[in-house]
């Protein structure tokens, strides 16, 4: 009967105690909590114990302090250069800004897209429209190597004008053998809001967003 209730409390006490994972590392507060419970239950003077091992135990918590308080210095500094970054990027609303991609940002029934061809090449736009359909289909014959702009009327295949917006537009560039040349493209947008989301920086323009990365220059 003892032995009954004996063992009904111990599978009590087991059931109620969350098991714990042995582990070879510790964090911080366990430091100083090992720390201080040795420093309380040690005497220093004491023949037994090693002055060398006082020091360095000391040393350790001084340089344990030091860099909670450079990472709260360093935290404190980063939450200041983000906002003042983030007040930087706030400017940019209202300004022309010309960001890597390609395509067409149709304006009032004109658009332009920036090409550099690493070398002279025959060159075609296919524009696409949100859905991913072929409007327009624009060859722009040879174009020479280096920078070229190429615009855009904003009227389909059938010469209807289209709405609006932004445009995709896929880029054909070859040479006289039909090998593809290679090129960069980018256009000019103006930007209507900034937005800070989850710790980055983002440009809305003509109903697209772009990363500040994507920036390549600040036009006006």
């Amino acid at each position: 009967m003892q032995t009954g209730m004996i063992s009904t409390a111990s599978a009590a006490t087991t059931s109620g105690t969350a098991a714990k994972t042995p582990s070879n590392t510790i964090d911080k507060n366990g430091f100083l909590q090992l720390l201080v419970a040795q420093l309380k239950n040690q005497d220093p003077t004491s023949t037994s114990q090693d002055p060398n091992a006082m020091v360095q135990q000391m040393t350790s918590f001084s340089s344990l302090e030091q860099a909670q308080q450079s990472n709260t210095l360093l935290t404190g500094l980063q939450a200041q250069l983000s906002g003042l970054f983030q007040a930087q990027s706030a400017s940019l609303v209202g300004k022309t800004v010309e960001v890597s991609g390609s395509n067409f940002s149709l304006n009032s029934g004109s658009a332009s897209l920036n090409l550099n061809l690493g070398s002279s090449a025959n060159v075609t736009l296919a524009v696409k429209n949100a859905s991913g359909q072929t409007v327009a289909m624009l060859p722009q014959g040879n174009l020479s190597a280096g920078a070229n702009t190429l615009t855009w009327n904003g009227k389909d295949a059938n010469g209807n004008q289209l709405p609006d917006g932004t445009y995709k537009v896929v880029v054909s560039a070859a040479d006289a053998n039909g090998t593809q040349v290679p090129y960069t493209s980018s256009l000019s947008v103006k930007v209507n809001s900034v937005s800070f989301l989850n710790g980055g920086i983002a440009l809305s323009a003509g109903g697209t967003t772009y990363a500040l990365s994507d920036v390549l220059k600040i036009v006006a």
